[in-house]
């Protein structure tokens, strides 16, 4: 039998990440509250963040690197935790309990080291990897463009060799962390004949000649997070390749990988976390003569919550588990393995989608207020529908593996 009950090195970090959370963390939100529920305040009139909340961000991210939090999924070999991927569900689990503020950024999303990168050079490691572990730097992994899209194989970015560097040239569009990032990851054709062999990734320092940063973009989140990267004649040396040549497109679905299983942990903290605000609302809430929690049309809409959260953290803990019996970071992944993340992915999505929505009507207009904090999860739940790989394409996916 399997047991799925939290080890107990991963019970002490759950109860490290909450004090982080209380002794910390709510502090801080508490002093930036006009900021977390005014997005006039949050974000800049070009879009960016705010400079407070860009501070606090990173601010959390380098006290829990400090705290051995930031970076529990990687290697100890790179001054990581060790933690398998089921051993992560319950910490993003604990985290995403908390609700959307500031908790989130005390882990590493995409703007941090993933285990991808340990196919970096002894060198490179040292050099990029470990200052993103410690979250002294964050980065940028640059693949979508505006025709590409979920075609990685479409872009139009290239990269040359040019005497003793490379010249890539091209736009990379919906990049999150791209204002912000130290280092950048670039997948760019260099053969293009030769389909998903014919891609390389670079890694690009954010004062590499030739790149500059485009617009940030407004999106349904308005997190001031998603810009665009743009390489004219971009020049980086031969040696700053991610990988070999050749390598690129496989290390970037790789990177890709890490965002889905995170999905599983994320999606089941924040559908509890609204499933008991729903409860609790509707409990206290008068109307008709009693409590909005009597009719029973509101409680089978929050029963249809709680079964949504509970289908999340078995699917997600299963797919966890069996992904943490093969090897997700290989360059070439089993596609019964890819069947698994992409399942957990696109049901995770959904499922809290339905949640967040169930938790914005149960709450009336309030829930449709900024000051709720609930429409801003609402947004959120729509919004990973689509970055990761859209639940379209991991359907494709599973499909592939079934044999369809």
């Amino acid at each position: 039998m399997i047991d799925f009950s939290p080890p107990a090195h991963v019970q002490t970090a759950v109860g490290d990440i909450k004090r982080f959370i209380a002794d910390d963390i709510r502090p801080m939100e508490r002093e930036l509250a006009d900021y977390l529920t005014n997005e006039h305040l949050y974000l800049q009139a070009d879009g960016r963040l705010a400079p407070p909340i860009l501070a606090a961000q990173r601010t959390i991210r380098k006290m829990s690197a400090e705290r051995g939090l930031y970076a529990l999924h990687m290697p100890t070999e790179v001054g990581g935790g060790g933690f398998s991927l089921t051993d992560m569900f319950f910490v993003h689990e604990a985290v995403y309990q908390h609700g959307i503020g500031l908790s989130q950024w005390m882990l590493s999303w995409t703007e941090g080291p993933n285990q991808m990168q340990m196919w970096l050079s002894e060198e490179q490691k040292q050099r990029y990897l470990l200052p993103l572990v410690r979250g002294e730097q964050t980065a940028a992994y640059a693949i979508t463009e505006y025709r590409g899209g979920s075609d990685v194989l479409g872009m139009q970015t290239r990269a040359e060799r040019r005497g003793d560097g490379w010249s890539l040239n091209g736009t990379k569009a919906y990049i999150t962390n791209a204002q912000y990032a130290d280092q950048i990851f670039v997948c760019a054709l260099t053969e293009p004949d030769k389909g998903s062999a014919g891609a390389t990734a670079f890694i690009v320092e954010n004062d590499a000649p030739g790149l500059s940063i485009g617009r940030t973009y407004r999106t349904i989140m308005d997190d001031g997070m998603t810009g665009e990267l743009i390489f004219d004649d971009c020049r980086v040396p031969l040696d700053n390749t991610w990988g070999r040549e050749g390598q690129g497109f496989y290390l970037s679905m790789g990177m890709i990988n890490w965002i889905r299983v995170r999905r599983g942990g994320m999606c089941s903290g924040l559908g509890q976390y609204l499933l008991d605000r729903c409860i609790d609302y509707t409990k206290n809430r008068q109307a008709f003569g009693g409590p909005l929690s009597r009719f029973q049309a509101l409680q089978w809409m929050m029963v249809d919550s709680y079964l949504d959260v509970q289908a999340m953290r078995s699917m997600a803990l299963h797919s966890l588990w069996t992904a943490d019996q093969g090897n997700l970071w290989a360059l070439k992944v089993d596609p019964q393995l890819i069947q698994t993340v992409c399942g957990l992915k696109v049901f995770c999505d959904e499922a809290l989608y339905r949640v967040a929505d169930r938790a914005v009507q149960l709450h009336g207009a309030y829930g449709l207020s900024k000051d709720s904090g609930i429409e801003k999860i609402f947004r959120i739940a729509r919004n990973l529908r689509i970055p990761g790989g859209t639940d379209e394409i991991q359907r494709v996916n599973i499909a592939k593996a079934l044999g369809l």
